[in-house]
């Protein structure tokens, strides 16, 4: 039987600080993780058309960081690198470090869903990228040499590394949630599968400590386990069961949770009880690109 959704009270954990004039869009109606944070807690990484830009909130100006061939279904901004993937497998890979392209390549299958960049175990940094063929592909950073492809029944939507990186979870055109440990000696190896949602999931994210992660529904629920249990922790849901799209944990002191609905709404939610929420419209009405959190955790 599903875990009854949890009920939470009402409560204030941000408050507006401003509103941009930066346009951003959408390539693809559901991959909605197109918002990134940059380690200056006043710049914001977004996609406009074929134009990832690096917005600064405190100077109100934009300036493209690059140029692409296509518009992006997925990108993500980790480690000094930025990566952004396309709807006919594009892969591109920039060290904003050296101000190099590392990348730029079909990697065949189909659509790039999603992109993680994670460290795992023995310190090394890899790159996840979740395609619709059904795969992930895990990359080592900076040489792209691939790792290891793991495969699936199903597509696969996003992919997440623990802090710590000895676990990765992945959902995917299912209700299920995937759960593998990454430890180097023994590659990555499924542990458990979670059943939780009605839909296919389309985001995961891990907290803080590494000690749980939560899976994004499209039927509009988020559910949260503990490594330590087969259990959820909590279930929670959008409002009017709108589809969730994108589900992020804050790092710093802050100890929250953060997920956004396809329109207009996202949710702040208690990351140590989850017994309370915070639901925030955007105003105007319009469909939300992507949500994440500053490094120090003060901002979404």
């Amino acid at each position: 039987m599903p875990h009854p959704f949890s009920q939470t009270e009402e409560a204030e954990f941000v408050r507006p600080a401003g509103s941009y004039a930066q346009p951003t869009t959408i390539q693809h109606w559901q991959l909605r993780d197109l918002v990134a944070s940059s380690d200056n807690s006043s710049e914001v990484y977004c996609v406009n058309g074929k134009n990832v830009i690096l917005y600064n909130t405190k100077s109100q100006k934009s300036k493209v960081v690059r140029h692409l061939t296509y518009e992006p279904t997925s990108m993500t901004v980790a480690h000094g690198y930025l990566a952004t993937g396309g709807t006919k497998s594009e892969l591109d890979v920039f060290s904003l470090t050296e101000n190099d392209t590392i990348c730029k390549n079909f990697v065949g299958g189909n659509v790039n869903n999603a992109l993680h960049i994670g460290q795992d175990s023995s310190g090394e940094l890899r790159l996840f990228l979740s395609n619709n063929d059904k795969t992930v592909k895990v990359f080592s950073l900076p040489s792209m040499t691939v790792i290891v492809t793991l495969t699936f029944p199903i597509a696969i939507n996003y992919a997440s590394l623990s802090p710590d990186g000895k676990y990765l979870v992945a959902v995917g055109d299912s209700n299920q949630t995937y759960l593998y440990s990454a430890v180097q000696n023994s590659g990555y190896q499924r542990i458990r599968t979670f059943s939780e949602a009605s839909d296919s999931g389309m985001c995961c994210a891990w907290n803080s400590s590494g000690m749980c992660f939560a899976s994004a529904s499209q039927d509009g629920s988020v559910c949260v386990w503990d490594l330590r249990s087969t259990k959820v922790l909590t279930k929670l849901q959008t409002q009017d069961k709108n589809a969730c799209r994108v589900v992020k944990f804050s790092s710093g002191l802050t100890d929250l949770m953060a997920f956004s609905e396809h329109h207009s709404r996202f949710h702040v939610v208690d990351a140590r009880t989850f017994a309370y929420e915070q639901v925030v419209s955007a105003s105007p009405e319009r469909d939300i690109s992507g949500l994440c959190f500053t490094p120090n955790g003060s901002k979404v």
